[in-house]
């Protein structure tokens, strides 16, 4: 078995009829050796052709008779693209689809890709995922896969055309029930972040008010008796109109919180000084009254 170099891949796609080429469906540039050429140096690269997207219908855009050129894939979100290249893999040909770097670094995951028959006939299609933080910009024409050939040393006694002679491009139907039969949102991220979101908002707004109530307690008791300096007090309240106000607004609430607990370990940490400094300086008045020596 010999993995097909860039010259056997653009001699087959450059054959005259009745030669048929492995893979149909874009044009070489003037120098198909360039860097822009989707002929590397061992592979090619397949573009993208239609994209479908989970949940739809037919007729509205994303279904199968009404498929996206162009499509922005949320984080979590799940698609179903084909390729715009056909493959006619003869017998002794074999090959195998990755998505390359520049696609799977920005985190979209391809759950289908590996193997392909010989005698394989049709498009490629894919189920992609995006994985990122970030939407990834699906377009029609955009590079998706990158395929590896390999010639055999003896072609396989039946191919995937033998196995399963239905006639058309497509290896089998597409249709919107098994595109349906897809999550629309994979790992169901927004529900789950909006189910977080709603939690945390109750802990955090039981949490803010529960430390506030006992902030506000500690500020009435001391600073009546003068054991915090007005400066004191009043960057507590400040702090806390700011974590109010954070909360109210969604920002930095973890950090606020650890900063309000914070503050408060340190006024309890005062209070225990002080009351101890308050009972030394007692015990030494009483020491030195009078009928004490």
């Amino acid at each position: 078995m010999n993995l097909l170099t860039d010259q056997d891949l653009i001699a087959n796609l450059t054959a005259p009829p009745p030669a048929i080429p492995y893979i149909e469906g874009f044009e070489l540039p003037a120098d198909p050796y360039s860097k822009d050429s989707p002929v590397q140096g061992a592979s090619v690269d397949l573009h993208i052709g239609s994209i479908y997207l989970p949940g739809k219908k037919e007729i509205e855009e994303g279904g199968t008779a009404n498929p996206k050129t162009d499509y922005v894939l949320k984080t979590g979100e799940t698609a179903v693209v084909t390729t715009v290249e056909t493959l006619h893999l003869p017998g002794h040909v074999t090959g195998f689809g990755f998505p390359p770097s520049r696609v799977s670094f920005r985190g979209l995951l391809m759950t289908n890709p590996g193997h392909v028959d010989p005698g394989y006939e049709g498009l490629m299609r894919f189920t992609v995922i995006n994985m990122a933080k970030e939407g990834f910009s699906l377009r029609q024409g955009d590079r998706i896969v990158t395929l590896l050939l390999f010639s055999l040393d003896n072609p396989v006694h039946s191919d995937w055309r033998q196995r399963d002679p239905r006639p058309g491009s497509m290896p089998s139907p597409i249709n919107q029930a098994n595109i349906n039969r897809l999550s629309k949102d994979f790992v169901e991220m927004e529900s789950r972040a909006k189910k977080i979101a709603r939690e945390q908002g109750i802990k955090w707004g039981a949490g803010i008010t529960a430390a506030a109530g006992i902030l506000i307690t500690i500020l009435k008791i001391f600073s009546s008796g003068h054991l915090f300096y007005r400066a004191d007090v009043e960057d507590i309240k400040k702090r806390q109109d700011v974590v109010e106000y954070d909360l109210k607004n969604r920002v930095n609430v973890d950090q606020k919180l650890q900063d309000f607990d914070n503050r408060l370990k340190d006024l309890e940490r005062m209070k225990l000084a002080l009351e101890q400094n308050k009972g030394q300086r007692l015990g030494k008045a009483a020491t030195n009254e009078p009928g004490n020596h």
